[in-house]
């Protein structure tokens, strides 16, 4: 039997309800494909450091390493989430890897995967059109661009395209993140390059965690 649970270190609750929802659906179709035999998929969760550390105010890699150890014996996998704002290797190499590094110090077997949007998380909700469809029964009024990923701020189009389906601006918008991340198409995100490369690092680490079964 092999356990899966993977913990989210995102930048945002947005990032973390949309990521949740988006990961749950993937492993379940990574460890059918990874995993012979049995298998379980738990649901995935948010992790943070804990309150103290915060606090203190310490740099992020500690705090990811912080986060990973707090969440060691819940979680079987990790996922680091960073937006790269138009620079996916600087992203990797100052953001993320230093963390999933520090965390090996205490766990050399550790299983993680880097999720690194081109610019940000929004853009992964407004890859799927379709997905609006489902959530409010109406198409977009105004079509969404074809490539996303070029789209240098879809946090704002994303809003803009929320209210245009009648979402009031403020707390209206929360709970939509989760509704994209259970909705939105896996052929639609595939298309774009950052999505690839997360669901590869993702398939990476299932089956690291596959071959220690």
């Amino acid at each position: 039997m092999i356990y899966l649970c993977a913990g989210i270190y995102a930048e945002g609750p947005t990032d973390e309800r949309f990521l949740c929802k988006l990961v749950d659906r993937l492993l379940h179709g990574i460890a059918h494909d990874t995993c012979s035999g049995q298998f379980t998929v738990e649901d995935t969760r948010a992790i943070q450091e804990p309150r103290t550390l915060r606090r203190r105010e310490a740099d992020r890699v500690t705090r990811i390493a912080a986060a990973i150890e707090h969440a060691w014996q819940s979680c079987t996998l990790f996922v680091i989430h960073s937006d790269a704002d138009g620079d996916e290797e600087k992203a990797f190499r100052e953001r993320v890897h230093p963390g999933i590094e520090r965390a090996r110090q205490a766990h050399s077997d550790l299983a993680a995967a880097a999720c690194i949007p081109v610019w940000t998380t929004e853009a992964w909700m407004l890859a799927d059109p379709d997905a609006f469809q489902k959530i409010f029964e109406r198409p977009v009024p105004v079509p969404l661009p074809l490539d996303i990923e070029a789209v240098r701020d879809p946090k704002t189009l994303l809003e803009s395209t929320l209210q245009s389906l009648g979402v009031v601006p403020g707390r209206g918008f929360e709970g939509y993140d989760a509704q994209l991340g259970d909705h939105v198409r896996l052929d639609s995100l595939q298309r774009l390059s950052a999505f690839r490369a997360f669901e590869s690092n993702l398939r990476a680490a299932v089956a690291l965690l596959a071959g220690r079964r």
